[in-house]
């Protein structure tokens, strides 16, 4: 080391006195002379193929490790070695101790998982480290490395080993409880556990018959029956009522399966299965419902619970005992969803008076939110009461959502967007930029490796305060990593940065397949933005992929050949495959924008299912009696989303203001449109 860096070393470290931990590590980082390899760019370039390559030893590097011979491996540590003080020199090092991950290397292994213990690189090393010592029988070691969360098995061998070595070993007996109470069965290792637990008498009728509703709430039958065996003869019948109604939810009726001998006990077991009945046929769960609240089964929350579950199916299923049910649910103490749709039942009806009634009958705090609101000044102007109705408007008028922008078009007002962009910090992006995780970050993200990407500035934000969170996400969006941008504002709770947070990303894409497929391009950017907050290698647990979420057989089946999902990553390919389902959606749909993305969200036939047979009603009524709380919640995003997106793309949008006097279609008029019987009736109307 020559004097020069020696002596800023030196400095550096007696700085750490008074720096934060990572300030020090950038300091060292200059020291090394690091910013020569490119890193004073770093912060703000855009992914560009020097850049790109700037990172390509790594990657090469990385590779020769995982696939090189022994000879060949001993021959790559003095490269390792030259990069030692690189931010990705710990992936090297995990890369080398992946080829020898063994009781014989263990010193290397655990001396790595101590030095870099809750960092990304050692992302789920540690319980696979514990397992293999498991495997094979080195419980020393697995005692040594165990760290809480790591699993039921793990956990077990944990403490059997544990209990073997220490004179006292209850309080290790008392941590088994929390294993043992669970839905599902254990892993095998457990049992030995389990036995010692009970033979110390921890195993009370309470306890099992608390795992018994544990294990049916789950469906899980054999351990149901497995179970049973641990309550008193006389209270094995509530096993018994278990099995009765996870097999047949109409078995809450019969009398015979619920004695009243543990009344508790069986209200709980009565209470779910009234629920679930509930929710497939709510006339039968009026019938158990009554038997048994004649006989005060239940208690007040119980109440509130078979209530709320009864009055919702039925207002969903149009049921005309709906208000009346709705009218029992909704009193202090009920769900939240209750007022809700109690005042989305009544809208059906415009009846302003009772929403007004309902309204004002609701905690204040739920009076505050942006739903009340809105259907209060529709409940005013409903009444012809102007002025209560314009000053509610008016204040809802100044904020950035759904509601908000309808207000302003009743108001025949432009929309606020409350644009107020963070202001930038560059001494603290700069700072930020040069943080290890944020260097790491950047080059898993130019080599393509989005998942580590993400850890590592999951990672990186875990270590800033909320002001740096938010100059993070700044610099994130200069970069041209949309979806950390905008995952950056969210923590750091800066919501008014409306051009960062909805970023024009893949703009030419979307502006060129919108023009292809004859689709909206604002429409096409605000589903993007919901559905993946353009992170292009998003998959649901579904399967959608990329951008826009594109199922592959919805790809396949648009394109009439199969279409990979490594194609879908692909922001062209997948925003191209995204429009053209738009586009299919418009053409089944009509020019609607509410029914293509409540489609897009739910599909199209379920939306048919939804729509009135031959009535109409107003749009933004139907919108809040959308069955499902995902997609209703979704096309309230994407509507507004849609708004910003048009405002951000220069492009007036109508659509709040055609909202206003919008009826939803009929099942009827989609029906002949898509039969080409009323097609420009229905394009003028859906």
């Amino acid at each position: 080391m020559d004097s020069a860096t020696h002596h800023c070393l030196m400095q550096n470290v007696l700085s750490s006195l008074v720096l934060r931990p990572f300030r020090l590590t950038l300091q060292v980082l200059m020291c090394f002379g690091l910013l020569a390899l490119g890193l004073s760019g770093f912060a703000i370039a855009n992914t560009n193929t020097t850049e790109h390559n700037e990172f390509d030893w790594y990657a090469t590097l990385e590779q020769n490790i995982r696939t090189a011979s022994w000879r060949q491996l001993s021959s790559l540590e003095e490269q390792i070695e030259q990069h030692q003080e690189h931010p990705l020199h710990a992936y090297l090092l995990r890369a080398k101790i992946n080829r020898n991950f063994t009781y014989a290397n263990r010193r290397e292994v655990e001396q790595f998982l101590n030095d870099y213990d809750g960092m990304p690189v050692v992302s789920g090393m540690r319980k696979r480290w514990l397992k293999y010592l498991a495997g094979k029988n080195h419980f020393h070691s697995l005692a040594r490395n165990y760290r809480d969360g790591m699993g039921a098995e793990l956990t077990c061998h944990y403490l059997r080993h544990q209990i073997k070595q220490v004179d006292d070993p209850e309080p290790y007996i008392q941590q088994v409880t929390g294993l043992w109470l669970h839905g599902k069965s254990q892993p095998d290792n457990c049992d030995p556990l389990f036995w010692l637990w009970r033979k110390a008498g921890y195993l009370t009728p309470e306890l099992a018959f608390t795992r018994i509703s544990m294990a049916a709430k789950q469906g899980e039958r054999k351990l149901v029956t497995y179970l049973k065996r641990f309550l008193p003869t006389e209270q094995q019948y509530l096993a018994n009522a278990w099995l009765a109604v996870m097999g047949n939810k109409n078995q809450a009726n019969v009398s015979r399966l619920f004695p009243l001998k543990h009344p508790d006990q069986e209200a709980e077991i009565l209470v779910w299965a009234i629920e679930k009945l509930a929710w497939q046929s709510p006339l039968k769960a009026v019938d158990a419902y009554n038997k048994w609240n004649e006989k005060s089964v239940f208690s007040v929350p119980q109440q509130h619970v078979l209530r709320r579950a009864i009055s919702l199916s039925m207002t969903i299923d149009d049921l005309p005992e709906a208000l009346t049910w709705l009218n029992k649910a909704n009193v202090a103490g009920v769900n939240d969803d209750v007022v809700q749709w109690h005042i989305a039942y009544l809208l059906r009806s415009e009846s302003w008076q009772e929403i007004l009634t309902v309204i004002n009958q609701a905690p204040d705090a739920l009076q505050q939110e942006d739903f009340f609101r809105y259907w209060q000044a529709r409940a005013y102007e409903g009444l012809g009461q102007s002025e209560q109705a314009i000053t509610v408007y008016q204040a809802l008028a100044q904020e950035r959502h759904y509601y908000g922008f309808v207000a302003s078009a009743r108001l025949n007002q432009a929309p606020t967007f409350g644009h107020e962009p963070a202001q930038r910090n560059a001494e603290v992006i700069n700072a930020v930029a040069l943080h290890p995780a944020a260097v790491r970050a950047k080059a898993f993200w130019t080599l393509q490796n989005y998942t580590q990407a993400r850890r590592e500035w999951r990672y990186l934000l875990s270590q800033l305060s909320t002001e740096e969170v938010t100059q993070a996400g700044i610099l994130a969006h200069e970069w041209g990593w949309h979806s950390r941008a905008i995952v950056s504002f969210a923590q750091s709770g800066y919501w008014d940065d409306v051009e960062r947070r909805f970023p024009l990303a893949h703009a030419s894409q979307f502006e060129i397949a919108a023009h292809e497929h004859g689709i909206s391009q604002p429409l096409a950017m605000a589903i993007a933005r919901r559905e993946s907050s353009f992170m292009s290698d998003a998959v649901s647990t579904a399967g959608a992929t990329g951008l826009m979420q594109v199922l592959p057989s919805t790809a396949r089946y648009l394109s009439k050949h199969r279409v990979s999902r490594n194609t879908l990553f692909q922001p062209q390919a997948n925003v191209g495959y995204g429009a053209q389902y738009l586009r299919y959606l418009t053409d089944k749909l009509g020019n609607n924008d509410v029914l293509i993305s409540a489609s897009y969200n739910a599909g199209w036939r379920k939306v048919l299912a939804w729509l009135p047979e031959d009535s109409t009603v107003p749009m933004d009524i139907w919108i809040e009696n959308i069955p499902y709380r995902e997609t209703r919640d979704y096309v309230k995003a994407v509507m507004a989303y849609r708004e910003i997106y048009a405002m951000q793309l220069n492009t007036p949008s109508p659509f709040f203001a055609s909202l206003l006097g919008a009826s939803a279609p009929t099942y009827n008029q989609i029906e002949a449109y898509m039969s080409g019987g009323e097609g420009e009736t229905c394009a003028a109307t859906c």
